[in-house]
């Protein structure tokens, strides 16, 4: 019998500003303190406070219904979302596409579908230089069929496998890099994430942070 894979199904279609902060809220309760997801993208505390912040705003406008607040409340509102889609990203990837895994994360899942083969790399990978110091933007061309991303950094020699380390897990194929040392030289690959696992990595691309 064929394994039935399942996709996080973030349900953010017409969404209202205090369901999406009881949304949020029911994947912070669950994946805090779960061994199945030791790393979650983004942080619970960043994605916490955030939380936090569109519930806070969306009371205050709830009271005063003012044109600032009306303003806080949609950024947050925004972002809030931005991140939730992020943390589904890396909920998918990380969880293989297991029913039990994904609502064990607090989120609702997509009907049963049929998993790819293998993917092939990612490519047209790219470090972009941007003039903010400490950040470099990446974008490379979406895979078809894949759950996400791995995006790995190297500031050594990018010929040596120690010196490569896992930056980051997405869903999508453009980020900016930040923290990043100014006038030093970064490399980047990317391998998308699949049913049948990961794909080959991508080349590399390198850029000097500004």
């Amino acid at each position: 019998m064929k394994k039935v894979w399942y996709a996080v199904k973030l349900g953010h279609s017409r969404v209202t500003f205090v369901a999406l902060v009881g949304k949020s809220r029911t994947n912070i309760t669950k994946l805090t303190g779960n061994a199945a997801y030791p790393s979650p993208n983004p942080t619970l505390p960043v994605f916490t406070a955030a939380t936090d912040r569109l519930a806070a705003a969306n009371d205050a406008y709830n009271f005063n219904r003012g044109r600032s607040e009306k303003e806080e409340r949609d950024i947050a509102f925004t972002e809030l979302k931005a991140l939730r889609s992020d943390l589904g990203g890396y909920v998918q990837t990380t969880s293989g596409g297991d029913l039990e895994l994904i609502t064990g994360a607090g989120f609702a899942t997509e009907k049963g579908r049929e998993p790819f083969g293998l993917l092939p790399a990612p490519i047209d990978v790219r470090a972009v230089v941007t003039p903010y110091p400490g950040k470099l933007d990446l974008r490379y061309k979406g895979v078809k069929g894949r759950f996400g991303y791995k995006v790995f950094i190297c500031s050594g020699d990018p010929k040596v496998e120690a010196d490569w380390s896992l930056y980051t897990t997405t869903s999508k194929n453009r980020l900016s890099i930040t923290g990043l040392a100014s006038g030093t030289e970064y490399f980047f690959r990317v391998l998308a994430l699949g049913a049948a696992g990961e794909s080959p990595a991508s080349d590399v691309t390198w850029a000097k942070a500004a």
